[in-house]
């Protein structure tokens, strides 16, 4: 997976994460100055502090008021999307297994090292657990069957766009690189003849390279596709020729300076079977000519009559969604 499709994938699952965050609100108790006790009082619900700032509180009733405030109605929309499409599931008689599940999240892991880093970048950035990104991959395998149940796709179509795009079926290579960016053709020279003298790579970068993002990872690029658009193309032109373990170098850069670059490791990802080929291809003519998802989703809600109720100080107002 490229960082532009990293990028897509958090931004399909962010409203996820609020959903469940409004989902299981825990209130987080003993926030509060030092020798103070704060007794709940049944008649002013929803008072009790769950954090304080230099000695004021926030109170349970302002947390979740600016929580509604910023992403109510989405979240709202949203679990009524899951009700309904968990409800037209069982009246069709869909099933995702677990199996699809996992494949699907081994899809989405792809350009991490392993599914552990990519549920740990899920965690950092979203604050998911790994049973909740699952439990989001689940909602979307449902949705899209959905979408494609009474979607005929013939086996003449099927041949004919696999025969116009062989190219999205060939295996390809990732490349587990780590990189020294330095100055001067010289000075990659002396770095390899250190590395030839039997110098630690990850430490030499820590040590020499220029490039500020990888350094302090000992120059860890990670697992990084074969046309990966944010890698210099110059490493990945090198790579090509290259085995697991192989240093090479000096590598000039387009945009200027030279490199010392280490294959740690080469694995070959998307090597299907004809079947499985021409099941992921039946889905995507299937999904293309199916209405777009959002859509079913809200033909969904009015079909099993799913309601949003909004409610102020002086009226209570209901909008049909």
């Amino acid at each position: 997976m490229t960082r532009q499709e990293k990028a897509l994938w958090a931004a399909v699952i962010i409203l996820t994460a609020g959903v469940l965050l409004m989902g299981s609100l825990i209130v987080i108790r003993g926030l509060k100055p030092a020798g103070t006790v704060h007794e709940p009082d049944d008649e002013q619900g929803g008072l009790d502090a769950v954090a304080s700032f230099d000695g004021q509180m926030i109170t349970e009733d302002e947390w979740v008021k600016e929580l509604k405030r910023a992403r109510g109605h989405e979240m709202l929309l949203q679990m009524l999307n899951q009700k309904a499409v968990y409800a037209e599931a069982q009246a069709l008689k869909i099933r995702v297994s677990p199996d699809e599940i996992a494949g699907r999240i081994q899809s989405e892991a792809k350009g991490y090292e392993s599914e552990d880093a990519y549920y740990g970048e899920m965690s950092a950035q979203l604050g998911l657990t790994p049973e909740e990104v699952r439990a989001e991959a689940a909602y979307q395998l449902t949705l899209e069957k959905i979408a494609i149940v009474n979607i005929h796709i013939s086996d003449d179509a099927i041949d004919r766009y696999i025969e116009e795009h062989k190219e999205e079926f060939e295996p390809k290579r990732q490349y587990d690189l780590a990189w020294i960016k330095l100055k001067s053709r010289r000075e990659a020279n002396k770095a390899l003849d250190r590395l030839e003298d039997g110098e630690d790579f990850g430490k030499l970068a820590e040590e020499l390279s220029l490039d500020e993002y990888t350094r302090m990872q000992g120059g860890r690029l990670g697992l990084i596709e074969e046309d990966d658009p944010f890698v210099p193309e110059e490493l990945l032109e090198a790579a090509k020729d290259l085995e697991a373990g192989d240093i090479a170098g000096p590598i000039g850069l387009k945009d200027d300076g030279y490199a010392v670059m280490q294959i740690r490791d080469i694995v070959k990802t998307g090597e299907l079977s004809d079947a499985e080929i021409r099941v992921r291809v039946n889905k995507q003519l299937a999904l293309n000519e199916a209405v777009p998802l959002t859509e079913l989703e809200a033909k969904l809600r009015d079909k099993y009559g799913a309601e949003l109720i909004t409610q102020s100080s002086s009226e209570r107002q209901s909008y049909i969604k």
